[in-house]
């Protein structure tokens, strides 16, 4: 299993932490031999919706840290359900204009192969680091079946602050189109 060396780790459904907004690094991390891919699906606080994907999909954009929405996607890591210390980083540098962020990684592995595998058996996580370096670790242990993962939700709508939820929900490609914001971006 990935070791998520965080100080904060969101083992249940659910569980949240308020976090820092100012720049965020999110890591999924997996060893086992599946092509997992991390994606962030956003809503704006003016209604726009979209998402930051591997350009290895048909509508994929890694994003620009320059630009709205100020996130990035380092690439696509375990093509070819490749094995061994595989990781995916995305970077943000701004959240002020996005009003909720969906942390997701798709099994492609599974979901070309159509079968409904459990995301548990795969030892991955997400760790979110913080500017100050703070880290909030969100494993992805799901028992059900599916093809996406909604790891983590990032609410950023009350004047508290922004908070982290484990969302650590495990859907079928339909239903992440019809539920995620911004996921028609590779869904159509």
């Amino acid at each position: 299993m990935v070791d998520l060396k965080a100080k904060i780790i969101l083992n249940q459904k659910g569980e949240a932490a308020f976090i820092a907004v100012k720049q965020l690094m999110v890591t999924l991390k997996w060893s086992a031999s599946v092509d997992l891919d991390l994606m962030a699906f956003y809503k704006a606080k003016d209604g726009r919706t979209g998402g930051v994907v591997s350009d290895n999909y048909p509508g994929g954009n890694l994003g620009n840290l320059n630009e709205f929405p100020y996130i990035q996607l380092s690439g696509d890591e375990g093509i070819g359900a490749k094995g061994g210390d595989n990781e995916e980083v995305l970077r943000i540098t701004r959240l002020d204009d996005i009003a909720e962020l969906y942390i997701c990684t798709i099994n492609y592995t599974d979901a070309i192969a159509k079968q409904d595998s459990s995301f548990s058996k795969y030892d991955g996580g997400v760790i979110v680091i913080d500017e100050k370096g703070e880290t909030i670790g969100v494993p992805l242990n799901s028992e059900k079946g599916g093809h996406v993962a909604v790891i983590a939700k990032i609410d950023n709508t009350s004047p508290i602050g922004a908070k982290l939820i484990n969302e650590n929900r495990i859907i079928t490609l339909e239903e992440f189109a019809s539920t995620i914001p911004g996921s028609q971006v590779i869904v159509g």
